[in-house]
């Protein structure tokens, strides 16, 4: 990876790591892509990592906020991070009186999880896998082919089928005992 290629980018703005050799306690300089060249903030993940989950802390200048600019960043962040396999959560701290900071968080996906004093606890949290669903489909097809071969189309389509079911159903089980390894916590059931 070229280092001068290497930054998140959107319609509006760049992310860029000011130090490729550390990108988790280092700064990324947030930048307008067009027009303007100037830092218009910074946004990083130093601070303590624990249990597969990472804080994320943005800031932008005073005149570049109400804008939607610390949502977009916020989501281009916490979508990088979700890329890493050890990365379940992504937590943020804001002051309670940031009404911008705690909407920005929100409009992002963020959550309340607590308080201390006047600082306000936020995260996300990355989704589960569904394997499942993309060997159902693959199945799906496979039997289909399968069902050709032997000249019953329901019979192979009932076999591709049922055994995707059964491998998409395994993969899923491997990537929650992973991230159960990973986080410590018991995932929650599905509640419908």
């Amino acid at each position: 990876m070229k280092k001068n290629n290497f930054c998140l980018k959107s319609e509006t703005i760049t992310i860029t790591p000011s130090n490729m050799e550390d990108l988790w306690e280092s700064d990324w300089i947030i930048a307008f892509k067009k027009g303007e060249k100037e830092q218009i903030g910074t946004a990083s993940f130093a601070g303590e990592k624990l249990l597969g989950t990472v804080p994320l802390n943005v800031v932008l200048e005073p005149r570049y906020r109400n804008r939607g600019l610390g949502t977009e960043v916020i989501r281009m962040m916490v979508n990088w991070a979700f890329l890493y396999k050890n990365i379940f959560e992504v937590v943020s701290m804001v002051e309670h009186e940031n009404d911008k900071g705690v909407n920005a968080l929100q409009k992002a996906g963020f959550v309340y999880r607590s308080h201390e004093g006047k600082v306000e606890t936020y995260s996300i949290v990355k989704g589960k896998t569904a394997w499942t669903g993309v060997y159902a489909v693959v199945g799906i097809l496979v039997g289909m082919i399968l069902g050709i071969t032997i000249n019953s189309l329901w019979l192979g389509f009932i076999i591709g089928l049922a055994a995707s079911l059964c491998i998409g159903t395994i993969m899923d089980n491997k990537a929650l005992k992973y991230r159960e390894s990973v986080t410590g916590k018991k995932s929650q059931p599905a509640k419908h």
